[in-house]
């Protein structure tokens, strides 16, 4: 590939231990990660994709499972080359064989973002209008403008995981509070925080993710605090709202450092958690207060408040 003209979008489908896969997914390739669980990617994709030796047609059973959708720079074969090692590994270390459906696709960003142009619209979400730059400001007095540009950073305030979080930053008090989105994004959460006078800061695995943030930042005429590549855990200090719109795997991950960085009486949004794991993670932060549960198509959001 050539100036990153184009990138790849992976699908794989573990036909047992999803969790396992997915941790080592996060740990060993780091790249845009998203869980998906229907078999929709493969009907988007059946005439584009390509596969190695491995099946992409699952029985009426396998589809009920998670499958991940990775989209990375990293030649598909040197991904494929880890997931069939660490397969192995896991097959001996349980005694039976672990196997995932593999595939992928080759998308170029720049038609990406002309098709992301040609098909986004504006969209309200809470106290907030959100619009790329070629369509005018709301005249609704009662929202606050929020202008998003295409970018392969998620986070435009279309998918329901991002609408859920802007609904509750939008009922929220946040007048000089310090506010951490962890895995920023687009930084569009963060964007909103600070247009409710919140002071910000932003971190993300991602550099490509501070770099939309920054660039977003700057188009709304906004600043933050502080903005750092890595996670929670670098995290300096206390905060007052804690927001984190990333994979339900991650955040269970992450409990003991919100622990440690949240303030008592602080307040926790928890987003990008498909129905399926809402016990896990309500189980998982059970000490925490439960506030409120937001839920939109198969994805939920929760409001929750350090008690102790």
């Amino acid at each position: 590939m050539k100036n990153n003209e184009e990138y790849f979008e992976i699908l794989l489908h573990p036909y047992k231990c999803y969790e396992v896969f997915l941790d080592f997914v996060v740990q060993n390739i780091q790249d845009c990660i998203e869980e998906v669980c229907t078999p929709y990617f493969l009907k988007t994709h059946s005439e584009s994709l390509q596969s190695y030796d491995l099946s992409l047609f699952f029985s009426q059973e396998e589809q009920k499972y998670h499958q991940i959708i990775i989209r990375t720079l990293k030649n598909p074969k040197e991904v494929l080359d880890l997931l069939l090692d660490f397969a192995k590994l896991l097959s001996y270390r349980l005694g039976e064989n672990v196997g995932f459906g593999f595939g992928y696709q080759v998308c170029k960003n720049q038609d990406w973002i002309e098709a992301y142009k040609q098909s986004i619209l504006p969209v309200s979400a809470g106290r907030f209008y959100i619009h790329p730059s070629w369509y005018p400001k709301t005249e609704d007095p009662t929202l606050k403008d929020i202008v998003i540009d295409p970018a392969l950073a998620f986070g435009s305030g279309h998918h329901a995981s991002t609408s859920m979080c802007l609904e509750f930053l939008s009922q929220m008090h946040l007048e000089r509070k310090r506010l951490l989105d962890v895995g920023c994004g687009s930084g569009i959460l963060a964007l909103a925080g600070r247009m409710l006078g919140a002071e910000v800061e932003i971190c993300d695995t991602d550099p490509l993710a501070i770099q939309e943030s920054a660039k977003n930042f700057k188009l709304n005429s906004c600043h933050y605090s502080c903005a750092w590549i890595g996670s929670l855990p670098q995290a300096k200090g206390e905060y007052d709202v804690i927001v984190m719109n990333i994979l339900a795997h991650i955040i269970m991950m992450l409990k003991n450092d919100v622990q440690d960085h949240l303030k008592i009486g602080g307040e926790l949004i928890l987003s990008g958690i498909l129905n399926d794991y809402k016990q896990q993670v309500l189980q998982k932060f059970h000490q925490f207060e439960m506030i409120k549960i937001l839920e939109k198509d198969e994805w939920m959001a929760i409001k929750l408040a350090k008690v102790k």
